[in-house]
C-alpha cells in the first residue's frame, strides 16, 4: 500500500455505478476507477496501477465477488490506468478486455492473459446480457492514437477517461466551481490542441449527457454542458492562437499577474497560495484577483512573482503553471519568466541526475517495504478470505480482554462464531474449490453488513468469527440475523447452505484471573458451546443464552381438529416412548413451539385459524421455531398442494388414510435425521 493513501468507502455515484477508488493526498493526480454492476454482471472501467490495486480490489470484491466481473474496460494503455489488470486476473477474475486494437497492442505487454473485446471490430459497442448497450466514442490523440470514451445509454453517464480530468491539488470527488479552472490546467498540460479536442467536444454536445465520470479529478454532475464548452473552446497544446496582443494595451504585466492570480487561487488551497505571496509587494482584489497596486518596475513584477512562487513553494508549482505561462506569454509576445529560462532548468536537470543515482535504491526500498508487507499478510491473514487468521484471532481475543481488565470492565464486547452447518457435504459433492468460493463468498457477504466496531477472522475449518466493541446485545443479535437469513436464501453459493450461530458476551466469563489467554479461551469456547446447542436444536438458527438448551424438549406435537385422531397417535408414540403434546388449531401449534421446541411436528392440513402450510410459514420467520421437522397429513392431496409444501421445505406429505407403521417410520427416520425420499 502507497504511504499517503487514505482507504476510503466505495461511492454510489449512480443507481448501479460505483466509485471505486482511493484517494491519496500525497499524489498530484488522483485516479478514479469505476464499476458498473447490472444484473448481478459487474463492468470495471480503467481499475488503476498496481500501486492502488489492493485498495482498489477490496473496494470491489465488497460489492461483487470477483468471479463475476465480465469485462473490463481500458480506455487506453497507461499504467495508472491499467497495470493491475494482471493482479486481478491472479486474484480469480475472469472477464474481456475491452478496448481499441491500438491500445490491445500495448496492453499485452503488461501480461495479460484474458481475451480483448476489440470495440472497432464489434461496431463500438458492447451489449450486455440484460440488454444494456455501452456506447464507445472515439477520441484520437486525446491523448493516444486509440483513446476513446464510453458513454452508458442507461445512466447517461459519460465514463470520459483522461478528458475532463484534472489535477489532484484540494482533490474532492464531486465537482465544485472552482473546477473548470482545475480542468483547464490539466488539459493545457496534456491535449495536444483545440483543433483535435473541438470535434469532440462538438459531438458530446449532440449527446444528452447527466453526468461526466472522468478517470482523474473529479465527477461532474452540474453544469455539464458548460463543462464540454469550456473543452471546446479551450487552446491548450503545441498549437496555441496566435493572437499576439500588445501588452501595453491592456494593463501591462499587472494583468498578466493578474490571471496567474486568478488560476492559482483556483488549484491550490487559499493558505498555501497566501504562503507563496508572502513578501511579493503587490496589492489585488481577494475577489476579482485584479491587482491594483505593485513596488516593480515593468517586467520585474512577472519576473518577482515567479521567484517569489520558486522559493516559497519550490519547483512542483512552477511545473503545474508552466503551460499556463507559456500559453499567456505567446499571447502577448513577451519572454516567459527568468526563471523558466534559466534555474527550471538547472533544478530538472539535478533531480534527473538525483533520481538516476537513486534509482536502483528506490527499487530496493519498494521490493523490502513489499516484502515486509507480504510477510505480515501471510502471517495474519487467510489466504483464501482475506480476514484475519485464527492464530492472530487468538492473540486479538487476549489483547482485548487485557484492555476490558485495564477500563475495569467499562468495555463491552460481544464475539459471535458462525459455523457453515452442511460444508462437509458441499465438499464431497463439489471438491474443495467450491469449499473455497463459498468461504470467499461468506466473507463479501460479512463485510456487506460490517460496521467500524467490528473485527472479522477466518477460523479454523468452515467457521467465521466477528468480534464486536460497545455494540449493542440488541444489535449484534440482529447482525447474526440479518447474516443467518442472507445465507440461507442467496443463490449466491453452488449449492443451498445454512450456517448455526454462536453469540458469547464479555459480562458472563470470569474476569478474576490474571492469565489473558485463557480468559480468551473460556470466551471462544462458550461462543462455540452456543453452537453446538444451535445445531443441535436444528442447525440454522441463533443460540445467544445458556437457557436456549433449557427451551429443547424431545416431544412429539400432535396437531387435528378431531380430538379422536390426536388420542390414537398421542398413544402410538407413547408406545414407542416418546413424549407428545397436543394442539387443536394453528395458532395452538405456534403457542407451543415458541415455548419449548418440539423434535416433530404431524399436523392435519386443514386446521383452524391457520392450516398447516400457514402455520410451516411463521414458524420459519423466527430463529427459535424455524427448521422444525414438518409432516402434514390431509385427506386432500392433489399435486398442487404437494408442490408448495415441499418448495416451502416441509418433510413429507401423508395423504389419509395411512398405515400407522408407514407414519412411524417416517417419523422415527425424520428424528433421526435421515432423508426421506419423497
Amino acid at each position: 500500500m502507497k504511504l499517503g493513501v487514505r482507504l476510503m468507502s466505495t461511492i454510489k455515484i449512480e443507481n448501479g455505478i460505483y466509485w471505486v477508488g482511493s484517494n491519496d493526498e500525497k499524489a498530484s493526480l488522483n485516479c478514479n476507477p469505476y464499476l458498473i454492476i447490472d444484473k448481478g454482471e459487474g463492468i470495471l472501467l480503467d481499475p488503476g496501477s498496481v500501486l492502488d490495486f489492493d485498495i482498489v480490489f477490496k473496494n470491489v470484491i465488497s460489492l461483487i465477488p470477483i468471479e463475476h466481473i465480465r469485462y473490463v474496460i481500458l480506455h487506453h494503455q497507461d499504467p495508472d490506468f491499467c497495470s493491475s489488470v494482471p493482479l486481478f486476473e491472479k486474484a480469480g477474475a475472469n472477464f474481456q478486455i475491452v478496448t481499441h486494437w491500438r491500445a490491445a497492442i500495448l496492453i499485452k505487454y503488461y501480461g495479460v492473459v484474458s481475451p480483448f473485446y476489440i470495440i472497432n471490430e464489434n461496431e463500438f459497442k458492447l451489449r450486455l446480457p440484460s440488454g444494456r448497450e455501452l456506447a464507445f466514442i472515439p477520441t484520437p490523440y486525446l491523448h493516444f492514437p486509440g483513446a476513446f470514451v464510453t458513454y452508458d445509454l442507461h445512466s447517461k453517464v459519460l465514463f470520459s477517461s483522461d478528458l475532463f480530468g484534472a489535477f489532484s491539488y484540494n482533490w474532492k470527488l464531486f465537482a465544485d466551481d472552482s473546477y473548470i479552472e482545475k480542468m483547464k490546467m490539466f488539459h493545457e498540460h496534456y491535449m495536444p490542441s483545440n483543433e483535435i479536442i473541438r470535434p469532440v467536444m462538438e459531438k458530446l454536445l449532440s449527446i444528452d449527457i447527466a453526468m461526466i465520470a472522468p478517470q482523474h479529478g473529479s465527477i461532474i454532475k452540474d453544469n455539464v454542458v458548460s463543462h464540454i464548452k469550456v473543452l471546446r473552446d479551450l487552446e491548450c497544446g503545441e498549437y496555441l492562437k496566435d493572437t499576439k496582443k500588445e501588452i501595453a494595451k491592456n494593463g501591462g504585466y499587472k494583468l498578466l499577474v493578474s490571471l496567474v492570480l486568478k488560476r492559482l487561487y483556483s488549484i491550490f488551497h487559499v493558505n498555501e497560495v497566501e504562503e507563496a505571496l508572502e513578501g511579493l509587494e503587490i496589492s489585488f482584489d481577494r475577489n476579482s484577483y485584479e491587482v491594483f497596486d505593485f513596488n516593480y518596475r515593468g517586467v520585474d513584477l512577472w519576473n518577482g512573482l515567479f521567484e517569489n512562487i520558486s522559493k516559497k513553494m519550490g519547483m512542483n508549482w512552477l511545473v503545474v503553471l508552466e503551460p499556463f505561462v507559456n500559453k499567456i506569454s505567446k499571447e502577448y509576445d513577451i519572454l516567459v519568466p527568468d526563471i523558466y529560462r534559466s534555474k527550471m532548468i538547472d533544478a530538472q536537470s539535478e533531480v534527473w541526475n538525483l533520481n538516476s543515482e537513486n534509482v536502483e535504491l528506490k527499487k530496493m526500498n519498494e521490493k523490502l517495504s513489499q516484502n515486509i508487507q507480504d510477510v505480515y499478510e501471510q502471517m495474519t491473514k487467510c489466504p483464501i478470505t482475506g480476514l484475519y487468521n485464527y492464530t492472530f484471532f487468538r492473540s486479538y481475543l487476549s489483547k482485548s480482554i487485557e484492555e476490558i481488565l485495564a477500563e475495569n470492565n467499562r468495555i463491552h464486547t460481544s464475539l459471535m462464531v458462525l459455523n457453515v452447518d452442511n460444508m462437509s457435504q458441499i465438499k464431497y459433492t463439489y471438491g474443495d474449490d467450491e469449499v473455497e468460493s463459498i468461504l470467499r463468498t461468506l466473507a463479501i457477504l460479512i463485510n456487506e453488513y460490517a460496521s467500524n466496531n467490528m473485527v472479522q477472522f477466518r477460523l479454523q475449518g468452515a467457521s467465521v468469527a466477528c468480534y464486536f466493541i460497545n455494540e449493542t446485545e440488541e444489535n449484534v443479535t440482529a447482525f447474526a440475523e440479518e447474516i443467518r437469513n442472507e445465507i440461507s436464501t442467496t443463490k449466491k453459493f453452488v449449492d443451498k447452505i445454512t450456517a448455526s450461530i454462536g453469540i458469547a458476551y464479555s459480562e458472563e466469563i470470569d474476569l478474576t484471573s490474571d492469565n489473558y489467554e485463557n480468559i480468551a479461551k473460556e470466551y471462544y469456547e462458550l461462543a462455540i458451546s452456543r453452537i453446538n446447542l444451535a445445531k443441535k436444536a436444528g442447525e440454522n438458527r441463533i443460540c445467544s443464552s445458556s437457557e436456549f438448551e433449557e427451551r429443547q424438549e424431545e416431544y412429539i406435537l400432535i396437531a387435528d381438529n378431531d380430538e379422536t385422531n390426536v388420542d390414537v397417535l398421542k398413544n402410538v408414540f407413547e408406545n414407542l416412548k416418546y413424549k407428545t403434546k397436543a394442539a387443536y388449531t394453528g395458532d395452538e401449534i405456534v403457542e407451543i413451539c415458541s415455548d419449548k421446541r418440539p423434535l416433530l411436528i404431524i399436523s392435519e392440513m386443514m386446521l383452524p385459524k391457520q392450516d398447516a402450510i400457514q402455520v410451516y410459514r411463521t414458524l420459519q420467520k423466527t430463529t427459535d421455531t424455524i427448521n422444525i421437522p414438518f409432516i402434514i397429513v390431509s385427506s386432500l392431496k392433489n399435486e398442487d398442494a404437494v408442490k408448495s409444501s415441499y418448495a416451502l421445505g416441509i418433510n413429507y406429505f401423508l395423504k389419509k388414510p395411512y398405515m400407522i407403521a408407514e407414519l412411524t417410520g417416517l417419523s422415527q427416520n425424520i428424528i433421526r435425521g435421515n432423508k426421506i425420499e419423497s
